[in-house]
């Protein structure tokens, strides 16, 4: 019984974590808050309704996400990334992303690769629908979705890892992109790297996702 009420004290912590590391996620990729912005532990645990314990150990899981840093003696904010740190970023994701496509073209069989792209082109029709409405947020989402799905279909769960850390980087920056047409245009190069996939065309694909990520991290870096 001793076992079961702390392992059930376990869960509800870790929820506790997750919901609250949430919510300052969310804080920040609605631009409520902003890079050099302090995350005030105090602040989250009065309006979560929770102990500054869980409050800590979510920021902790930001930090590690790339999205936070904590200073000696000055606490957690916001990160603000250097045009050092969006190239470095970016350099490692076009390798992570590339590695991603080439096993997903040359590894997969018919089938797998046929569910691969029905699930790209429905998000692609989502991706649409977004761009058309200006809807920026539901645009990176399915942005993310994206390329976390050919990830996926590899099973490599250490590529997924890395990525991860590498695409959550950019979520705060991704205000650079407002207008549909700019949303119009990343949405036609997914559907050219979509049916690259689809033929197995391993140097289009390469070269298109290359092309996209530069585009982006060019944009990011203009502001």
């Amino acid at each position: 019984m001793v076992h079961e009420n702390g392992a059930t004290e376990l869960q509800h912590r870790k929820v506790f974590r997750e919901e609250i590391r949430n919510a300052i996620r969310e804080a920040i990729f609605a631009g409520e808050l902003k890079p050099g912005d302090r995350i005030i532990e105090t602040y989250w645990a009065k309006e979560l309704g929770v102990s500054q314990g869980p409050v800590r150990e979510a920021i902790r899981d930001l930090e590690a996400m790339g999205l936070v840093e904590t200073v000696p003696f000055k606490g957690s904010r916001v990160r603000s990334l250097s045009e050092k740190d969006i190239r470095d970023n970016y350099s490692v994701r076009i390798c992570l992303e590339s590695k991603s496509i080439r096993d997903a073209i040359q590894n997969l069989d018919d089938p797998a690769l046929e569910q691969l792209v029905i699930r790209l082109r429905t998000i692609l029709r989502e991706m649409e629908e977004s761009a058309g409405q200006g809807d920026l947020r539901s645009f990176t989402e399915q942005d993310a979705a994206f390329h976390r799905a050919i990830i996926d279909a590899t099973g490599n769960q250490v590529l997924l890892r890395l990525w991860e850390q590498c695409n959550m980087r950019n979520w705060f920056t991704v205000s650079a992109l407002t207008d549909a047409k700019s949303l119009r245009k990343l949405q036609a190069g997914h559907k050219k790297l979509t049916e690259a996939i689809c033929q197995r065309n391993l140097k289009s694909a390469t070269a298109t996702l290359e092309d996209h990520l530069t585009s982006l991290m060019d944009s990011f870096i203009r502001g």
